[in-house]
């Protein structure tokens, strides 16, 4: 086979990764002919563009006409050539191959939580559902990252079921794994951490608001969170209300220092509402730092016996925090716990079960 793949996003981004991990295992075994990914010069990504096989998709942004043009950018640099099958990722690089009527194809949307739990305004949320609608229409094959998400496109999308297929995202454990010897935790304090973004559905203010009852009752524990543009958000404004010492945010973390930023932390909380799949605590456990997670979407699906979970209550988070501040012996069990779960999920399981879908399509 010579399978196209397509990102409408750079590789910086959840969905770009995605993109780069999956090619680079569907080019290690020798089906990929080319990955199209947006290019601009001096981006930070634009390094990957030394590998033969990523091709360059040259685009403007237009402030908020950028979803709309993008799939015009993408599909004119598809006619460049064409393989056995387009596997384009998000709906952005989908309605690009859409236009395609003889090619194959297939479409990873990961999850349709805009659907039922938008962050965006209204017209970007019709664009997204008229684009599901198109997929539909032409009984293109969608993936979707977690059984939890395959319920929910055949709920909220009404995409018929033969059509949806799950394949579990992967983790790098070349770029995420446990450093004994270089974790450095600070030694004269507690330190929470939490990376995933900080939008809404993100729940930033649960884990501000109980963290608010552990600064108060147990002496030198911090909290740092991990996310772009915090300066945008209520947050900070929420951490000072609420008259928080101990919190502080990083802005963005590149992959590259990711790791380490786990690495840093002495537990890990992740207070999302709904994840389609949740990288960011499997990567965690992968670093060997205990996980204490919400149960949102797919996240009890995903994490398994990885985590130790609490229920979208200040007092039950706080109280977890506070048990798992003070008993090394269970955040020690909670890390081999981690380790081994983590070990679950490979770029390489995912790339083989994706080739498997491909060969049934062409």
């Amino acid at each position: 086979m010579e399978i196209i793949e397509v990102t409408c996003q750079h590789l910086l981004s959840g969905i770009g990764r995605y993109g780069l991990e999956l090619s680079s295992g569907i080019e290690r075994q020798g089906q990929l002919k080319a990955f199209y990914k947006p290019y601009k010069e001096g981006h930070p990504d634009s390094v990957h563009h030394e590998s033969e096989w990523i091709r360059k998709v040259h685009y403007r942004s237009l402030r908020g006409m950028h979803p709309y043009l993008m799939p015009f950018f993408i599909r004119n640099a598809l006619t460049v050539e064409r393989g056995d099958l387009i596997h384009a990722h998000w709906f952005m690089s989908g309605l690009a191959a859409s236009s395609y009527k003889k090619n194959p194809k297939i479409i990873t949307m990961h999850d349709v939580s805009l659907l039922h739990l938008p962050e965006k305004g209204g017209n970007y949320i019709k664009y997204y559902a008229w684009a599901i609608h198109r997929f539909k229409s032409q009984k293109i094959p969608i993936i979707v990252v977690s059984e939890h998400a395959k319920q929910d496109a055949i709920k909220y999308a009404e995409y018929p079921e033969e059509l949806v297929h799950v394949v579990y995202n992967g983790i790098n454990h070349d770029q995420f794994f446990p450093q004994e010897n270089e974790i450095k935790r600070p030694k004269d304090r507690f330190r929470i951490v939490y990376s995933g973004g900080l939008g809404k559905r993100k729940n930033v203010g649960l884990l501000l608001k109980a963290y608010q009852q552990v600064e108060k009752k147990i002496k030198d524990t911090e909290l740092v969170i991990s996310g772009a543009h915090p300066e945008r958000t209520e947050y900070p404004a929420m951490a000072e209300e609420l008259g928080l010492k101990n919190v502080r945010f990083t802005g963005f973390i590149d992959d590259e220092n990711m790791a380490d930023f786990y690495r840093s932390g002495h537990l890990m909380v992740f207070p999302s509402e709904y994840e389609g799949f949740g990288l960011a605590p499997l990567e965690s456990m992968a670093c060997g730092t205990p996980v204490l997670c919400a149960k949102g979407g797919a996240l009890q699906e995903t994490s398994g016996q990885g985590a130790i979970y609490f229920d979208y209550d200040v007092g039950d988070l706080a109280n977890k925090m506070m048990l798992l501040s003070q008993n090394e012996e269970n955040r020690s069990a909670l890390t081999g716990q981690g380790l081994e779960h983590a070990q679950k999920y490979t770029w390489t399981n995912t790339a083989e079960r994706t080739l498997q879908l491909y060969r049934t399509l062409v």
